[in-house]
């Protein structure tokens, strides 16, 4: 059986191979422009188009790479090590009994530094599609609270499907 370190440097080495060179500038500048027109239901469409990213990923992790867990804070460690080595999150922590995800550093805040909404909802499509695939469990995962509002970290709340709120 191989251990959760081996599996870690296979995921490591899978992101290595499997991602693309996209410059940070642009990203920035693309979001900071969708977010101006998502009054007219784009920003849902960003956010189910991430949820699907973070699906394709934990395939191509089962898939092609064998990485297998059944365990929360272990679908968090791995997701902890693509966010940050995505250069898409400076900073991921988690705590599995809050249920929560927090982060600093995001990219999409970068993009929009203030608002009176949360900026992030599509790195929390991501995590819900990532989580949801890879734990072969329906989760719903909202940000709650986000460096553009003011706040410390960007929060995310983690629910299992069906859980009452």
């Amino acid at each position: 059986m191989v251990g959760i370190k081996d599996q870690i440097k296979t995921l490591a080495e899978a992101i290595e191979r499997e991602s693309v060179l996209i410059h940070r500038d642009a990203l920035i500048g693309a979001y900071r422009d969708l977010s101006k027109i998502a009054k007219f239901g784009l920003d849902k469409l960003i956010k189910k188009a991430s949820e699907y990213g973070g699906k394709k990923g934990a395939q191509t992790l089962k898939e092609r790479y064998g990485i297998y867990t059944d365990r929360l804070d272990e679908a968090l460690d791995v997701l902890s090590i693509i966010a940050e080595s995505s250069r898409m999150i400076g900073y991921f922590e988690y705590d599995t009994e809050k249920m929560e995800i927090r982060v600093e550093g995001s990219i999409l805040v970068e993009a929009i530094p203030t608002s009176q909404k949360p900026v992030c909802q599509p790195i929390a499509g991501f995590f819900k599609g990532f989580l949801s695939e890879f734990l072969e469990k329906s989760y719903d995962v909202e940000e709650v609270m986000c460096q553009a509002q003011g706040y410390e970290q960007c929060v995310f709340r983690i629910k299992p499907k069906g859980a009452k709120k």
